[in-house]
């Protein structure tokens, strides 16, 4: 998932800077066809404590480079038990979601996360209230949620409505993470405040794989370990540190509307990989989606 910045230092942005922001909305679009895949041969939390101590490991290196202290501060400690506490909860729902849905529903549904940050800062956030433009961006994507929901009625997707609506929850929670980053991280370090989260997540993940998935939560096959390598070392890694070293450079509002994107990437990607079929929901409902996070995004007093 993106993290947040506020440093702004230059308003024109390079075609190749671009292109590179769009390649990482197409990882991060593949991150939910990776899960599936991993899925194969670990069980939902198995997967999410794999990706996150893989991902924990390299972020503590990179911060150690960098001379960054991942030690709280005495002070911070009860706001990241909190913010750490919606994590594991909104991996929990994602990862259990996509075990019963599509790989390509799952990455519609979690990227409606944005969508899910401009409502919630609209009663949470003072002074950044629905504009026009952001309401018709609403109504335009959720539209599109529902038509995509329409398939679990209509038999284009039938027995995947619990997965859908898990995914579509853990957007919903995502959208939560966002808005409390974004206010904790102009106090805390971004990479503290992330690896802290995984401090407490993995171990969660872990017990309540012992408890609930037992040995059976752990097979193996290649495709399953590349793919868990793929979520923890190229998405939960390298698509952070990446996205942290562009924002220091270019305007994040800016960026961030690429993003809008990233859903396309996952149902593409999960269409090619995986064989699933798009069905005509997720036609029409996917792209009416990204044109609502594109809308949202690029809306006037959009606040990043």
């Amino acid at each position: 998932m993106p993290p947040n910045a506020s440093k702004t230092s230059e308003d024109f942005i390079p075609s190749r800077v671009i292109l590179f922001v769009l390649f990482l909305a197409m990882l991060w679009g593949g991150n939910a066809v990776s899960l599936k895949i991993g899925l194969q041969e670990f069980g939902p939390l198995a997967s999410a404590g794999l990706r996150f101590a893989i991902a924990l490991l390299l972020i503590a290196i990179w911060a150690l480079v960098n001379r960054v202290s991942l030690k709280p501060k005495p002070r911070e400690y009860l706001p990241l038990f909190w913010i750490s506490a919606l994590f594991t909860v909104q991996i929990v729902c994602f990862n259990w979601g996509t075990s019963l849905t599509r790989a390509g529903r799952a990455a519609l549904m979690i990227n409606t996360y944005p969508l899910f940050v401009v409502l919630i800062a609209h009663f949470v956030v003072p002074g950044d209230r629905l504009t026009r433009w952001k309401a018709v961006g609403l109504v335009c994507a959720f539209g599109g949620v529902l038509i995509v929901f329409r398939d679990n009625l209509t038999g284009g997707a039938s027995g995947h409505l619990a997965g859908d609506a898990l995914a579509l929850f853990s957007g919903f929670q995502l959208g939560l993470l966002m808005i409390a980053t974004k206010r904790l991280v102009q106090h805390i370090h971004s990479y503290r405040l992330l690896t802290s989260q995984m401090i407490l997540g993995v171990p969660v993940f872990f017990i309540l794989s012992g408890i609930l998935e037992g040995k059976a939560g752990y097979g193996f096959s290649y495709p399953a370990l590349f793919a868990v390598l793929y979520q923890g070392a190229v998405v939960a890694g390298f698509c952070f540190v990446a996205w942290t070293l562009v924002l220091k450079h270019y305007s994040p509002s800016r960026l961030a509307v690429l993003f809008f994107t990233t859903p396309l990437w996952g149902i593409t990607l999960s269409h090619f990989l995986l064989g699933e079929p798009i069905t005509v929901g997720l036609a029409t409902g996917a792209p009416l989606v990204a044109l609502g996070i594109y809308t949202v995004n690029r809306s006037p007093g959009v606040k990043k």
